[in-house]
């Protein structure tokens, strides 16, 4: 019963490993694991006689925090990883959520069991298939994202699109059916996406941190009153809205502060005389160039002539969750439930 409720969860979690975490406080705790009155696919357990449902993973970054928040549980949620990141244990405690990780770092406020311990020695957690998040992976499965139908596309189409190698392609697919996320039945040739939710929080990340940092082309400031334009001013096939300013397009409901854009502009000139943006290292806008082409035509028109010039959602709202903020966090919600569940 108990591995079979864990295997809900997707992760290998057991009572004697939740006890050497706790063991790592240092602290006396009295933890039961409570399998008699399981209500959700969460694990309970009782510390001190609290009730908590488990949250088990082995690494929580800032962007898994709306993973979370979306967990429905009429007890109190702890979570449980082996290595927390900083943002990540910040954002848990403003949000009201227990922690504990491997290294003794915790956060209980039970009451009156109350606990805070900061370490500051953890490490992150690598798995395995790291060998497929890489750059040219996370452009692969950027397409997969998009559009889960992709997965059955020419190995050609795919690297055209993707702007990688041909060859890189195989080796990411390979990788992606390895590690479970591409699944091929009966041996035929016809594939299905699996775990896209996951394999999506593992490409949050990989997006932010390595791809966009590659096609980073500056950041700058709008001249004159553009600012207050830019909906308009900015509407050509050329310029592609992401993160905030995205938001604000597809939701109609949201006032952008900081502003991502892609633009097939690649040169200063280009941008500063047909944009009219002005370079500034503090500014509030940074530029990217499209890491994919832009092969549907008719979308491309399409969002065009609706005044919504926007990446991809599934882009949009990986830059929002990225970010951490708690006003971006609520609209990213927002943008999966409209935006991206429906295809899924």
């Amino acid at each position: 019963m108990f591995h079979e409720q864990i295997k809900k969860v997707n992760m290998s979690f057991d009572f004697i490993t939740f006890m050497k975490f706790l063991e790592a406080l240092d602290i006396e705790i009295e933890a039961k694991f409570l399998d008699a009155q399981q209500t959700s696919e969460l694990p309970i357990y009782s510390l001190e006689g609290h009730k908590v449902s488990v949250y088990f993973r082995n690494e929580i970054r800032q962007h898994n925090i709306p993973a979370i928040i979306r967990e429905k549980q009429e007890l109190p949620i702890l979570v449980v990883a082996n290595y927390l990141t900083p943002k990540a244990k910040e954002m848990l405690r403003e949000y009201k959520f227990n922690y504990l990780d491997s290294y003794g770092n915790a956060y209980l406020n039970l009451s009156p069991l109350k606990v805070y311990l900061e370490n500051n020695n953890a490490s992150p957690y690598v798995k395995p298939s790291s060998k497929i998040f890489t750059q040219a992976g996370g452009q692969l499965i950027f397409q997969f994202l998009q559009d889960p139908k992709l997965v059955n596309e020419t190995q050609r189409y795919l690297a055209d699109n993707s702007m990688i190698s041909l060859g890189s392609v195989s080796k990411i697919m390979q990788g992606l059916s390895e590690y479970g996320y591409l699944f091929s039945q009966d041996g035929n040739d016809k594939y299905k996406l699996l775990e896209y939710e996951e394999l999506l929080d593992r490409w949050i990340p990989l997006v932010n941190e390595k791809i966009l940092h590659k096609y980073y082309l500056g950041t700058f400031s709008f001249s004159g009153g553009m600012q207050d334009e830019w909906k308009k001013k900015y509407l050509r096939p050329q310029i592609f809205w992401s993160g905030e300013p995205a938001a604000a397009l597809l939701t109609n409901n949201f006032f952008p502060e900081k502003f991502s854009m892609f633009t097939t502009f690649h040169s200063n000139k280009d941008i500063m005389q047909t944009l009219k943006l002005v370079p500034n290292p503090k500014g509030n806008i940074k530029l990217y160039k499209p890491f994919w082409l832009q092969t549907n035509q008719m979308d491309s028109v399409a969002n065009y002539l609706n005044d919504i010039n926007v990446v991809p959602p599934v882009l949009v709202y990986a830059e929002l969750i990225y970010s951490g903020e708690p006003r971006n966090l609520e609209i990213a919600q927002k943008i999966f439930n409209e935006h991206i569940k429906p295809k899924l």
